[in-house]
């Protein structure tokens, strides 16, 4: 894929031809690439999704399940494990295992889990029980490119000297505040909800976008904080975490990766790439999308609600429906009916137009071409340079450091900012491209992107 230096963006309907968006000319990686001897290439991400519309809450499933007994091996810092033991019984759901079959998951392992430096060791602690077995037959290894390989290696250092500077622990007065001013938008909200219902419409709506950045913190986080209010986004935006937490950790997992992380798949309503280079069916609608494309985004939070009752209820989770329940009791009965539609509409509106142009204008990739985790977290993500002072920034809940954000999602939100010149500098040294433009950008490259498909043949 083409290198891009900080500040560019690839052309919409454009493939660039390298990979890994490595600055041409700047110094070699500061670590040396030693290659396991023996290892094949990786072949193509092994999963498929059949349904790629928004309504519907289908994702991504492997299509290497492997036979009851026959071993899974994953491999964790130097060590492959056999986890056909553990699949059904991980807490994350038994493919996430199967995804991983043959391949190294640590960078995702501690992206995603809990170690020890981020509050809690309980992940770490059931790897440790895992039974040893030596790594698989070359036809089911899945090594990563030369480039993948150094640059894990790199980051794994990188990742343990923050640690020992303490970036991921909490503060718990930052941690008091954050909460604290969420409710006092909530408050605000519901006392003007009648004697003002302009007023109170934006308060709550601000006050939810503020509840869903705060409750993205809580769900990624992890320790007896994050635990003992990991359902607040539940309660005060009627948002499931368990089905948040499937869908948003594909999108970490593999982002921007076609028919794996679904914030990319939203046709027929939003097209990234023109049916004549996805190979995929057109729309009528598609023509239009830059028209109704962001007045369309502020439905996200309706969405979010659709799709969380419809999760819980088939799982029939007692707890999240309790809370969902509360949540819609009190749009239902404590205000107007024009601040509850009114309020949800607008924070959705926010969020969806934050979040997805960060990501949407970035190298999307092709099924089964995706990098592994630490270069496709910069191939597929841009920070964003607030310009409109600290109300923007605020606005942004710590989106704005997106990249930081999608290599150490466990980490408090509150840390990013201090860590964004630390990690453009350890980009640099390894010869990484670094990815932020001006948030008027960002958005306005976003919009150009749909205009762009919209009039493609």
């Amino acid at each position: 894929r083409a290198a891009q230096v900080q500040g560019a963006r690839r052309p919409s309907l454009a493939r660039s031809q390298s990979r890994g968006g490595r600055v041409t000319g700047a110094p070699l990686s500061v670590r040396a690439v030693v290659m396991d001897p023996g290892e094949q290439s990786k072949p193509r991400t092994e999963a498929i999704q059949n349904n790629t519309n928004p309504w519907s809450a289908e994702s991504a499933v492997p299509v290497n399940k492997k036979a009851r007994g026959e071993p899974v091996r994953i491999k964790i810092d130097a060590q492959w494990y056999d986890a056909r033991g553990w699949a059904l019984a991980h807490p994350g759901g038994e493919r996430w295992i199967h995804f991983f079959d043959g391949r190294d998951a640590t960078d995702v392992f501690y992206a995603l889990h809990s170690y020890g430096p981020n509050g809690s060791s309980k992940a770490v602690d059931r790897l440790a029980k895992l039974p040893k077995c030596d790594a698989p037959p070359p036809k089911e290894l899945k090594k990563p490119t030369p480039s993948e390989y150094a640059t894990s290696m790199s980051f794994r250092d990188f990742r343990g000297k923050l640690e020992k500077d303490g970036f991921f622990e909490r503060n718990v007065f930052k941690e008091a505040w954050a909460l604290v001013s969420v409710l006092g938008l909530y408050v605000s909200g519901q006392y003007f909800a009648y004697s003002n219902p302009c007023v109170a419409t934006i308060l709550l709506g601000l006050g939810m976008v503020q509840a869903g950045w705060l409750g993205h913190d809580y769900v990624h986080g992890r320790g007896p904080l994050c635990d003992a209010l990991r359902y607040m986004p539940t309660l005060m935006n009627g948002h499931g975490v368990e089905w948040w937490s499937q869908k948003h950790s594909m999108h970490h997992t593999f982002t921007n990766e076609e028919h794996l992380d679904n914030d990319v798949m939203m046709e027929p309503f939003f097209f990234l790439r023109p049916p004549s280079e996805s190979g995929r069916p057109d729309s009528k609608m598609r023509k239009f999308q830059h028209i109704y494309g962001y007045p369309l985004l502020s439905i996200m939070f309706w969405l979010w609600r659709f799709h969380s009752v419809e999760s819980a209820w088939k799982r029939k989770d007692k707890k999240e429906l309790m809370f969902m329940a509360i949540n819609y009791l009190w749009l239902a009965f404590c205000m107007p009916w024009q601040v509850a539609l009114g309020s949800v509409f607008i924070s959705g509106f926010v969020v969806a137009s934050l979040v997805s142009a960060t990501h949407q204008s970035e190298e999307i990739m092709e099924y089964g071409e995706g990098s592994e985790y630490v270069e496709g977290q910069f191939r597929s993500t841009r920070d964003a340079e607030t310009v409109f002072g600290p109300l923007e920034t605020w606005i942004w809940g710590g989106m704005d450091t997106q990249l930081e954000h999608h290599l150490f999602p466990t980490m408090p939100r509150y840390r990013y900012h201090a860590l964004r010149p630390i990690l453009k500098a350890w980009a640099a040294a390894n010869n990484i491209a670094y990815r932020s433009s001006p948030s008027t950008k960002i958005i306005s490259d976003n919009f150009n992107l749909l205009k762009t498909v919209a009039a493609a043949p």
